[in-house]
Formats: C-alpha cells, sequence, structure tokens
C-alpha cells in the first residue's frame, strides 16, 4: 500500500481510514474482533521496532495514565531519554506520542504515517489503534529512547500493545468498565488486564478488589512473575494538600518499626522516609504516586542512573490535564475526565475535601456505554444543579437521556447541546459557584480546548517544532 500524505489532516484520515473501535457504537462490536495477529504482523514487517528498547507496561481501569506519566518523568528525570505512549489524546493526536517531553511533530507523523501504510498487508488490514501503536513504537525507536512507557489502550490481553516484552508490568485499579468488550464481571476484566503479566517479569500490583486480586496474583503465579503488591510493600502519609498539589510521606513496610521509632524520637532517628512532591489534587493521585515510586524503585534495581533526587524531580513535574484539573479561580472551575462510578466516587471525595461548603455545579456529558445511573447517583447528593452537554464524539450520549437522570434523582438541569452553551452557562452563572465539568475525556478535553483558544498561555504539552 502506497501513501502520500501532505498534510497532518491527511495523516490522520489515513489512520482512521482503518476500523475504529473507539468510534464505534458498543453493539456493533463482537470482543472477537480483537486479535493481536494484525499487528504483529505489521510490527514483523517493520523489523519489530519495539524490541529496540525497555518498556515499562501498564494496564487498569483508574488511575494508568497519571501512573504512567509519573514513571515517564521519574525516568526522564534521571537521565534516561523516553517515550510516551498513552491514549486518549485531549486536544491533539499528537499527545499519544511524546519523547522527552515533547509530543512528535506534524511533520514526523506525516513521515511515519506513510512509512507504516507501506509495510501493511492489504490482506489483513491493521485497526486505527493498530496503526498508532506501529507508529509510536517507531518513533521511539527512530529517536532512539532507552525506555517506552506504554498505556494499553482497552484491556490488556488482546490489546495492540501487548506485542511488547517489558522489563517491567504496572496494573493500577481495576473497577468495571468497558464491560461490553471486557466482560461483566470484575473476575472478567481482572483476566484481561492481567494479561499484560508475562513469564519472569516482575508486576507491580496495585491494591485491587479481593476477586481482582486473586486472578492477578493467580496469573502473577503461572506465570513466575515476581509479585509487588504495593499496598503490603508500601506505607504513605499525605503530608499537605490543595487543590494544585500535595506532598506525600513514602516508606517501605519493611520498615514499619523503623516508622514508629522516627515519629516517637525524631531527633535521634537515622531512618528518613521519602518526601515527594505532586502537583496532582486527590487521595487517588496520592496512590497513583506510590504506584509509581514502587515501580520506579523497581527500575532502580537494574538503571543505576535512578536516585532519590531524580525520583523527587519527575513526580514533581508531572502534567496530567484533565483529572481535578482548576483552570479558572474566579470562579473556580475544575476539569475532571471521570467517567465511571469509581472515578466519579473519587472526584466526589476530592470536591468534599476542597470545596464542601461551597455551592457545586456541574457540567456532565458522558458516553453511551457507561453506567449513567451509577454516577448520577453519586454525583446527585453533592451537587446543587446540572448543566447537561455532549462533546462531538459519535458515541456521546443523548442528553435527554442523562437529563431524565439528573431529575429522576432529584436535581435542578438544563440542556446545552453544544460544549460553547455549556462553558457560555458557566462564564454567566454565579460567580460564588464551583463548577466541576465531568463525566467524560471528551467532555472535558472540548471544555478545554475551547478554554485554549481563549488563553493561548494556557499550558500544555510541548509540542516538536
Amino acid at each position: 500500500m502506497l501513501a502520500h500524505l501532505e498534510t497532518i489532516d491527511d495523516a490522520l484520515d489515513a489512520i482512521y481510514s482503518f476500523v475504529d473501535y473507539s468510534m464505534t457504537h458498543a453493539e456493533e462490536i463482537s470482543s472477537a474482533v480483537f486479535s493481536l495477529n494484525r499487528i504483529t504482523e505489521l510490527l514483523n514487517r517493520l523489523n519489530n521496532p519495539q524490541e529496540a528498547y525497555r518498556c515499562i507496561h501498564i494496564a487498569g481501569t483508574k488511575g494508568k495514565g497519571s501512573v504512567c506519566t509519573m514513571i515517564y518523568e521519574g525516568l526522564r528525570a534521571s537521565g534516561y531519554k523516553t517515550g510516551l505512549y498513552t491514549s486518549p489524546h485531549l486536544i491533539h493526536f499528537n499527545e499519544r506520542i511524546q519523547v522527552d517531553g515533547k509530543m512528535i511533530s506534524d511533520a514526523e507523523l506525516i513521515q511515519l504515517t506513510e512509512k507504516v501504510i507501506e509495510k501493511i498487508d492489504p490482506a489483513n488490514p491493521p485497526s486505527s489503534f493498530d496503526m498508532m501503536t506501529a507508529i509510536a513504537f517507531e518513533y521511539f525507536r527512530e529517536q532512539k529512547v532507552e525506555y517506552a512507557v506504554v498505556e494499553t489502550g482497552l484491556g490488556g490481553r488482546l490489546d495492540s500493545t501487548n506485542v511488547v516484552h517489558p522489563v517491567l508490568t504496572v496494573i493500577t485499579s481495576i473497577s468495571m468498565d468497558h464491560m461490553n468488550f471486557l466482560g461483566d464481571t470484575i473476575e472478567k476484566i481482572a483476566t484481561e488486564k492481567g494479561g499484560i503479566i508475562k513469564r519472569n517479569v516482575p508486576l507491580i500490583a496495585a491494591a485491587q478488589d479481593p476477586k481482582a486480586m486473586e486472578v492477578i496474583r493467580k496469573i502473577a503465579e503461572e506465570r513466575n512473575a515476581e509479585w509487588i503488591d504495593v499496598d503490603k510493600n508500601y506505607g504513605f502519609v499525605p503530608l499537605k494538600d490543595s487543590v494544585d498539589g500535595q506532598r506525600l510521606m513514602i516508606w517501605e513496610r519493611k520498615e514499619q518499626n523503623a516508622l514508629r521509632n522516627w515519629l516517637e524520637n525524631r531527633e535521634k532517628s537515622i531512618w528518613k522516609p521519602w518526601e515527594v512532591d505532586i502537583p496532582l489534587a486527590g487521595y487517588h493521585q496520592s496512590i497513583n504516586a506510590v504506584i509509581a515510586f514502587a515501580a520506579l524503585m523497581k527500575i532502580r534495581s537494574f538503571a543505576d542512573k535512578i536516585n532519590e533526587k531524580s525520583i523527587s524531580d519527575g513526580l514533581a513535574k508531572t502534567f496530567w490535564p484533565c483529572r481535578f484539573e482548576k483552570v479558572s479561580i474566579d470562579p473556580p472551575v475544575i476539569l475532571d475526565g471521570a467517567h465511571n462510578p469509581d472515578s466519579i466516587e473519587k472526584l466526589v471525595m476530592t470536591l468534599n475535601r476542597f470545596y464542601g461548603t461551597k455551592r457545586i455545579t456541574c457540567v456532565f456529558g458522558c458516553s453511551e456505554d457507561k453506567d449513567l445511573s451509577g454516577m448520577i447517583r453519586i454525583l446527585a447528593p453533592f451537587v446543587s444543579d446540572f448543566i447537561v452537554t455532549r462533546s462531538t464524539h459519535p458515541r456521546s450520549m443523548e442528553t435527554k437521556q442523562i437529563y431524565d437522570e439528573v431529575l429522576s434523582n432529584g436535581r435542578p438541569a438544563v440542556i446545552r447541546e453544544s460544549l460553547e452553551l455549556a462553558l457560555r452557562d458557566i462564564d454567566n452563572g454565579d460567580k460564588n459557584n464551583v463548577y466541576i465539568v465531568t463525566g467524560s475525556l471528551f467532555v472535558t478535553a472540548g471544555i478545554r480546548e475551547l478554554l485554549m483558544k481563549r488563553n493561548p498561555d494556557m499550558k500544555y504539552f510541548e509540542k516538536k517544532k
């Protein structure tokens, strides 16, 4: 297959010309369509770029993007040339593929899209996510990265990224999400996420639902993967927090007696726990930081550039927008991409921590395959009113369906059929209110993009020129 692409739009059109399951209605997709055969063949034709560097592979339902970024920044701060592959993107596709703090440029993306398309077997075409993954892996090879931090897109076992042979795997918190594809029980979902566990490769396992943990542990034992249980191996205490970030004290559990002695007599104790800062709010981000810390400590055993300062510096530089991100002060406007009941519950906890005495207006929209009733049931008791909206994504839920659910939970609501109209309501609303935008990364990203157009200096990923 030959392709000549002149613009970034040409490249993106080419990528999305292949089947894009993220844009397809859930009921139209069978889990049987997912396979590693296509991506394996494509990477073979590219001479397996994913084997040119060390990979850290991360799966999970919640927190995996934050954990990826923290590990990435820790490796960068240690002096390693590092790549980052995540999804979905918020504003520009280029966000998905970064090296040393810079997104892939349009010119590089165009060139690599052409290169990958030329290697496709027309009789066995890849999906769009296969294409994206192959482009990312080839880009990392061309950039001569030493490490690549790779986030699964969906699930794990049959995810396009699960062709890597990592030096470390990480599984973050697992909860009910994407049930159409991954299964309708926590055990089935854990089995899919646990599919990234490799034989003889260490695993960092976050605290889990006991049923999910049992599944993951069984897979790890079968594959002789070293088991590092974050909850049992590490402890932490938040030292201070604000809507802009927090400081944590972290220690290894084997030093519990040292911790007690240190707390009782700080002047005489020689033991010193780690203190780290992260520019992300919320108790769940504390947990994510400890997961990333555990991962970096394990990598440290075979990467001699990693030290206490580089880990601390990396965590402190983490930038991950639309995760309880304050984008306005007067009135406070918070963007949070929570999109299932578990993440909404964590959002409510953080809202109560910082804005519990305030009147809160929620701008809400979600995708059609999400647990709408579960999310609204958790949000409604803490929210005064709702602005119901939708993104331009094909899988956006109809606003009338959301509106009816809000009313059934006893809260007033208005419908705004575009994000522009929803943002106008914030602009014209009560300045004493706190506004939270949530329910979908597509909704929060859409609002963020509108705000970036107003304020070109708003912080964003650095684009490579």
